[in-house]
């Protein structure tokens, strides 16, 4: 009976754990099925683009001949339709057509057969109207409901004044398209704007509607549309998963992954089924389970044992229950101690937490300020664009914000901005216009000796420009009581390195070799101006690029700081 409240612990316990695992596993294979679906779904849509990319060149190519032309102008354009075939059948086409101003067809590579578009009427198709405006037009559609589904694409053919004579329109088949990916297990289908699936590498899904709104059905062959089957769609882990009923045409459960092509006026969608991704967790979490239970096998006949044990050694016992007392006070011991460490280790992330995010914030928030300030004023003396200017920089720095909250989400990933070439001058003119105010507000006067010729190195930008501010702060902060106040930035470089050199002209460094220690600082302590990390902080930045930051005082007067970075590749 004093079991039982253990063993049924236990069996929470395991139950608790099985559905951790199954939860654990499931999320792990639905993010890998995510990533594979996104891949072939991207290389799907590739490949129809590619493949129509062709044919959109086509037409480009034709309405430059003269042959064309002149036949717009001629009484006889049809000897051209024998071309017009040799042509559509050299690149696979399913029809190529010359077409008047007025939206007639006069050739056609179909001539004398049940497919051929000459004296048909074009005017009114979305293709031809945008070629009449001089532009490459584009449409899907199916005339008839023999006909097979085609993309058209159609170009203007211009005389040599420029005037708009005619068009030359290329229809590609779209079902010699699908078998590019007609046996890829998933299930991929392309919808135009009209939410109707108009090519898919399932023929039972075709002319099916994934809406409700009324269509013209001119481009489906003139047939009613079939509603698409109205599966319910959840979020698992923060994945779109859709669930259908009794449809043998979708899974019961599929992943849903969708992408726009707005090139070819379509949105592309991919279902990729979840049973064995649910089966894979099903199986990890029945493993746990049977190892659990094997264990509790184990744990169970210990007790036993050990109370066989107890009942042998009954003459110890009152030895034992010493010995005992002693252990748990031991294990009491190292209990706490875990304790103690495990709470310094959740103490030391949420300071490194609490550093970073203070510290990546500041410098944007001033800047803000900065700029809401300088808006004010321009709006008081009636300069709208420049206040607009600082309202569009008060906005991009409110995103480069969020972006910095979003790294602070995901904080165990520990997301950083990539490193590549930049342009140290550059870096230097977007830290100033956000110091800029603060130099004027404290009276310091800038020397800033901008190189003619752009340096290129490697680093962040973004990054780089918070080093910057932080020594422009810096330097600020230690000339308060100064006179004359200056600040001298320069940027050099040499066969390998390019460097950023800042000097002020404040009382200097008392100890330049413990500046970049974290939390050193010369401020008063309690102050609001900083806790010591700044150059700390800067410091790793420049070591994350490659490169080294120095400070010294100078001969003269003032400290001097010098941040050293490779050369970029473009160098």
């Amino acid at each position: 009976m004093r079991l039982i409240p253990y063993i049924l612990l236990y069996l929470a316990f395991v139950a608790g754990l099985v559905f951790a695992v199954w939860q654990f596993s499931y999320r792990e294979a639905l993010g890998q099925l995510s990533e594979t679906a996104q891949a072939n779904l991207s290389l799907a849509a590739d490949r129809l683009v590619g493949r129509l990319e062709r044919y959109r060149m086509l037409p480009v190519v034709l309405s430059r001949d003269q042959a064309f032309l002149d036949a717009l102008s001629s009484p006889t354009p049809e000897r051209l339709n024998s071309r017009l075939r040799q042509l559509a059948d050299l690149s696979r086409s399913l029809n190529i057509s010359l077409v008047n101003s007025s939206g007639i067809v006069i050739a056609d590579s179909a001539f004398g057969t049940s497919q051929s578009y000459i004296g048909r009427d074009l005017s009114n198709r979305s293709d031809f109207v945008r070629a009449m405006n001089g532009a490459l037009g584009f449409t899907h559609l199916q005339e008839r409901p023999e006909s097979p589904r085609g993309f058209s694409f159609a170009r203007p053919i211009l005389n040599n004044a420029g005037d708009v004579r005619g068009a030359i329109v290329v229809k590609a088949d779209l079902e010699n398209l699908e078998l590019l990916w007609r046996g890829d297990p998933e299930i991929v289908f392309f919808v135009d704007e009209n939410q109707v699936v108009f090519i898919s590498n399932r023929s039972e899904l075709l002319r099916l509607q994934l809406g409700v709104a009324e269509v013209d059905l001119t481009r489906y062959g003139n047939q009613p549309l079939r509603p698409f089957p109205d599966p319910h769609e959840s979020q698992s882990f923060g994945h779109r998963i859709w669930y259908s009923v009794d449809d043998p045409k979708l899974p019961r459960e599929a992943l849903l992954e969708t992408q726009p092509l707005p090139v070819i006026g379509m949105d592309a969608y991919m279902l990729t089924d979840t049973a064995s991704v649910a089966e894979a967790a099903r199986l990890q979490a029945m493993l746990v389970g049977a190892l659990m239970a094997l264990f509790g096998a184990l744990l169970w006949a210990l007790y036993i044992r050990r109370s066989a044990l107890a009942r042998e050694l009954a003459l110890r016992e009152e030895a034992n229950a010493a010995l005992e007392a002693r252990v748990e006070k031991r294990t009491a011991q190292l209990k706490q101690a875990q304790d103690d460490l495990v709470q310094a280790g959740k103490l030391s992330a949420l300071g490194q937490m609490a550093a970073g995010i203070s510290h990546e914030l500041n410098q944007p928030l001033a800047a803000i300020q900065s700029f809401s300030e300088n808006a004010q004023v321009f709006l008081e003396r009636d300069q709208p664009e420049k206040a607009a200017g600082n309202l569009g920089r008060i906005a991009d720095l409110t995103g480069r914000m969020a972006r910095i909250i979003k790294n602070l989400r995901a904080f165990s990933k520990k997301e950083g901005e990539p490193t590549g070439d930049v342009p140290l001058g550059r870096v230097v003119d977007d830290a100033l216009e956000i110091a800029v105010a603060r130099l004027r507000a404290e009276n310091v006067e800038l020397i800033w000796q901008r190189p003619e010729a752009e340096i290129i190195a490697q680093g962040g930008p973004v990054r780089l420009q918070q080093v910057v501010l932080n020594l422009i702060s810096n330097a600020v902060d230690a000339m308060a009581g100064a006179s004359p106040k200056r600040i001298e930035i320069s940027v050099q470089e040499n066969t390998s390195e390019a460097q950023i050199v800042l000097r002020d002209t404040g009382p200097g460094l008392e100890a330049p070799e413990k500046i970049f220690e974290p939390f050193y600082t010369t401020k008063t302590t309690g102050s609001e101006d900083g806790m010591g990390l700044g150059l700390s902080i800067s410091y790793g930045i420049v070591q994350s690029f490659g490169g080294a930051i120095k400070g010294e005082n100078h001969p003269n007067g003032g400290a001097v700081f010098t941040v050293t970075l490779p050369k970029g590749a473009a160098q």
